[in-house]
């Protein structure tokens, strides 16, 4: 018996490890592997979940995007075959607001953040994109009261050509703000790190320039080491993933807007609401909503005392967007035009009337 047993565990094993093994046709893969479409990654720090450093909260060791702050790093040769899309990114928070540390002014200091990508250390026009305004990040909490829009850092990322990334020669990439706000840690969005060991050489700081990309020589002015910066190149594959936005909503008062909607898909990673007067030109009107659930109120004639039409929409991390059904919200009625007061009688005025 105890050998019919043993026979049948060996043959058990044998049959998983078939399982298991690499397929002959063609080496696709263990018959495990997963099949849905991923975007994949390409960072000096391989593992972007341990990007924790700075831009949550805590110290933050001067690690600012600035108008004299540029981030510089290198990738080597990225394979884009088999990818559609790219994307250059980066983990940011802690946007300040005007009246910073106090809470008398909450609008967000204004300022662009920008990134530039090229197959060698100088950087021009050609090669630089938007990323972000930093009013669409999280804010920096303040020290004695409650402030809308705090939140961890969060990674956002800009379209590029896929062209523009090199699988033949390195890639390096800047980071940096055009604001002349932006010159300290106190008025800056911070940039997200992750501690690194090893002893390469692909970090480097620029604290040169006054808001434009670096170029000329010397641009890898201060190297950095043991500490990498959240930078990062996504690569996206052809997918058939769809974004959805349901329940989209809005109640309207004599002086506010209640929007609420839901987003449904994989891996939901913003959303945001849309304004247009035509349906064809569509322009993004809040900051970005990184979790669920989606909820808005705008001023009645915060948008326009016109009637326009309102719409949400939502993204994935693949870059798929959803959009809803648009509302069309009225132009907002005119009061009522007082009733005139009848002319107080001339006795009345203290006049005395002609004969």
């Amino acid at each position: 018996m105890r050998y019919l047993l043993a026979a049948a565990l060996l043959a058990c094993c044998l049959d998983v490890s078939r399982a298991q093994a690499p397929s002959s046709d063609g080496g696709k893969g263990p018959a495990f592997s997963a099949k849905s479409p991923v975007p994949a990654y390409f960072s000096p720090e391989r593992n972007l979940g341990r990007h924790y450093l700075y831009a949550d909260g805590g110290f933050h060791a001067d690690w600012y995007v600035g108008y004299n702050n540029c981030w510089i790093i290198k990738l080597p040769p990225v394979p884009t075959g088999g990818y559609a899309k790219a994307f250059i990114g980066a983990k940011l928070g802690r946007t300040k607001i005007m009246s910073w540390p106090a809470s008398w002014d909450t609008a967000p200091i204004p300022g662009k953040i920008y990134m530039a990508l090229n197959q060698a250390p100088t950087f021009n026009s050609d090669h630089t994109y938007f990323l972000v305004d930093a009013a669409d990040l999280p804010r920096e909490p303040l020290p004695n009261d409650s402030l809308e829009g705090v939140d961890s850092a969060r990674w956002v990322w800009a379209e590029i050509p896929l062209s523009r990334v090199s699988s033949e020669k390195d890639n390096y990439l800047a980071l940096w703000s055009s604001s002349r706000y932006f010159t300290s840690a106190s008025s800056s969005p911070i940039l997200a790190a992750s501690m690194s060991g090893g002893d390469v050489e692909d970090v480097w700081l620029n604290r040169s320039i006054k808001g434009n990309s670096p170029s000329g020589e010397g641009v890898l002015e201060t190297p950095i080491s043991g500490i990498k910066p959240a930078i990062a190149i996504k690569l996206v594959p052809l997918n058939e993933y769809k974004v959805f936005v349901k329940g989209f909503a809005a109640e309207l008062t004599q002086s506010e807007i209640n929007v609420s909607f839901a987003a449904i898909g994989e891996d939901i990673r913003a959303a945001w609401l849309e304004v247009s007067y035509d349906k064809f030109d569509w322009q993004r009107v809040t900051r970005y909503f990184f979790k669920a659930p989606y909820f808005w109120t705008f001023g009645r004639e915060a948008i326009s005392r016109d009637m326009f039409y309102l719409r949400a929409a939502a993204q994935d991390n693949l870059e798929n967007i959803g959009y809803s059904m648009a509302i069309t919200v009225p132009a907002v009625q005119a009061a009522p035009a007082a009733p005139a007061v009848p002319a107080a009688p001339a006795d009345d005025l203290g006049m005395e009337s002609e004969d």
